[in-house]
């Protein structure tokens, strides 16, 4: 099935999920995109056993006696993230007479030009890459059979400026030493044609590996974000290797050519900019590992850190009167009780809840808003650019969850904005994109399988009346109305599945007046909501996933393209779909430092889901992972 054919699948079971539900467990769902809830667990809770007898008709399920498992639904979660792993590029199994002549066009190898490097010299070059670049590094030079970087002894003019690019990668939030090649000297012993071909066999190895990793960086990101947890959900794989390699041989400006493979939009050149005029700080840093907790008791080797932080910005009172217990810790990494006491007593003066906990905010309390930090959640940002399509289009709903604000754009300026409400941290909201394609009016709610089970089976199973007392009704697998009491409750909370149930249009309906629906694996929509106070709240992350938007009906005109006044005609007691005549892009988004649509200037957000934690262990993970090809060259050499 083709990607189109999946999301009108998608969509189709969006409509119809008003009116029918499977019975299966794996389809119980009742909702939209419930319907493929693959990226949720299930799990087992204590329930009673369901009667084996059904109730005659009119009686309710008796209440049975032996204890069985409830069936919950759990959150995604953030993973141990992998880097990719190298591999040698490999030539040992290359025939270069077969895969010359193979490739129509090019000379075989009696015609080639008579000096420089052949695939013989290419065999005894020890160069680790990702197995995707090795593959196409041994695909291009056994088919092509002719360098890139090098002519007869010497390196290109070509070589040297994609080796300057990969010095500035800085500048791109990339770290330089993933793509650091060293570049033999112009001169060298004429006598000793050997040892010659040997350095630049190595050199034209590595200089493709390294130029195809900077690609597929810039192209689609350093981390994988769908390694980082079940919450990414983004397409890759966009930058093929063999295309690129093919693409730098023939380019007469390979280093322009790989340029191109950075973000080409507005957002991705203002935080370059800001990150340049950040520059390097030289003020003093001390900096705690992302993601550090510290319970009482605990052995950590960040506790010297955190007590080098608080001597830097605690109060003067509070230095004078615990002086002692942080001069004996200076060098600690036993969390013991006397610490814990003086940390307490610089939570109480920050206002925080006194735990004892050396944990995210009382770790962002101490470090502060630094340069350095500020300069770590631009690269955040720029690595999650990446991820994203490149070019956003010319209209387009932005959603940043940190900042808790929806934009729509048209004509790449912003026309439209408005305050949020997303996911809470245990509800968290995914990072994905997708694409706009109805507006449904006066909207039913189905209600998700993870609330039902999870949220509403306790009270149902206490209380057979609780659902109709609470405006709420239960549809079968056939889409008939059926009353609550007729249903097994207990064996619906044992398996999961069985029938649906929703919330009726009304004013008291969860979802408000409408729904803007992107058809999605996540069951995340934007919607309306009775629950306007939340939208005065700083912190915002409240919702179980979906968008709440604070102007619903004015989101809901952009989108369509009409007139808020149009709107008019939809509102009233039954649900009606429309369909968005000119569908656009939305980009469910996660950054915690991000341009202001109209200045430029870098607003800086708290990372809600603390992802920003997570990246950068995958950072560390990453660089450990390709530092060991810079280890293995220099043992090579020994």
């Amino acid at each position: 099935m083709t990607s189109n054919s999946k999301k009108h699948a998608l969509f189709l079971a969006a409509m119809l999920s008003a009116t029918a539900v499977p019975m299966t467990s794996a389809f119980a769902a009742n909702n939209l995109m419930e319907l493929l809830f693959g990226s949720r667990r299930i799990e087992s809770q204590p329930v009673l056993q369901p009667n084996q007898v059904r109730p005659g008709a009119g009686e309710s399920p008796k209440r049975p006696s032996v204890p069985v498992k409830r069936v919950t639904v759990t959150a995604p979660t953030n993973y141990d993230y992998k880097p990719e792993g190298l591999v040698q590029v490999d030539f040992a199994k290359v025939d270069p007479q077969l895969t010359a002549s193979a490739d129509h066009g090019i000379v075989s190898p009696p015609q080639m030009e008579q000096f420089g490097l052949k695939i013989d010299h290419l065999k005894d070059a020890h160069v680790l890459a990702e197995k995707e670049i090795a593959d196409a590094i041994v695909s291009y030079y056994a088919t092509k059979q002719r360098p890139i970087w090098t002519a007869s002894y010497d390196v290109t003019p070509k070589a040297k400026a994609v080796a300057a690019l990969f010095a500035k990668a800085a500048e791109d939030g990339l770290d330089p030493a993933d793509y650091a090649v060293s570049l033999p000297s112009d001169d060298y012993d004429r006598s000793d044609i050997p040892a010659r071909l040997k350095e630049l066999s190595a050199f034209e190895l590595m200089m493709s590996a390294r130029a195809l990793r900077y690609a597929m960086d810039q192209g689609e990101g350093r981390i994988n974000p769908n390694r980082l947890s079940g919450f990414h959900d983004l397409a890759m794989d966009r930058v093929k290797p063999r295309d690129v390699i093919d693409q730098l041989g023939s380019s007469n400006d390979p280093s322009a050519t790989l340029q191109a493979f950075a973000p080409q939009n507005k957002w991705y050149s203002e935080l370059k900019q800001n990150l340049q005029e950040l520059g390097d700080s030289n003020e003093p840093v001390v900096r705690v590992t992302a993601g550090t907790m510290i319970r009482p008791g605990d052995e950590n080797p960040e506790i010297k850190n955190v007590v080098a932080l608080i001597k830097a910005k605690a109060p003067k009172d509070y230095l004078l009167n615990h002086e002692a217990v942080l001069q004996a810790h200076e060098n600690a990494n036993v969390y013991d009780e006397s610490l814990v006491e003086a940390v307490k007593d610089f939570q109480k003066g920050q206002g925080r809840k006194a735990d004892g906990v050396i944990g995210t905010n009382t770790i962002q309390a101490l470090q502060g808003e630094t340069t350095a930090s500020k300069r770590d959640r631009i690269i955040y940002s720029m690595e999650r650019l990446r991820w994203l399509p490149h070019d956003f289009g010319k209209r387009y709903v932005f959603i940043n969850q940190p900042a808790y604000r929806a934009q729509y754009f048209d004509d790449y300026a912003e026309k439209l904005a408005m305050n949020i409400v997303v996911g809470s941290p245990t509800n968290q909201t995914y990072f994905f994109n997708d694409t706009i394609e109805t507006v449904v009016f006066n909207p039913s709610w189905g209600v998700p399988r993870s609330i039902i089970l999870n949220e509403m089976m306790p009270k149902i199973l206490g209380n057979p009346s609780y659902l109709e007392n609470s405006g709420y009704e239960v549809y079968d697998k056939s889409g008939r109305v059926i009353p609550s009491s007729s249903v097994n409750w207990y064996q619906v909370a044992a398996n999961g599945g069985g029938v649906g149930i929703r919330q009726k249009p009304s004013l008291d309906n969860a979802l408000g007046e409408l729904k803007i629906l992107f058809p999605n694996s996540h069951d995340i929509y934007m919607h309306d909501t009775p629950a306007k106070s939340y939208f005065k709240r700083d912190m915002r992350a409240l919702s179980h996933g979906c968008i709440r938007l604070e102007r619903p009906r004015d989101m809901a005109a952009a989108v369509l393209g009409v007139p808020v006044e149009d709107l008019k005609q939809y509102f009233g007691k039954n649900e009606r779909s429309v369909r968005v005549k000119d569908q656009l892009p939305v980009y469910v988004s996660y950054f915690t430092a991000w341009p202001d649509a109209a200045t430029g200037d870098i607003q800086y957000y708290d990372d809600v889901y603390q992802r920003d934690a997570y990246l950068e262990k995958a950072f560390l993970k990453t660089r450990a992972v390709r530092q060991t090809n810079v280890q293995a060259a220099q043992t090579a050499r020994l």
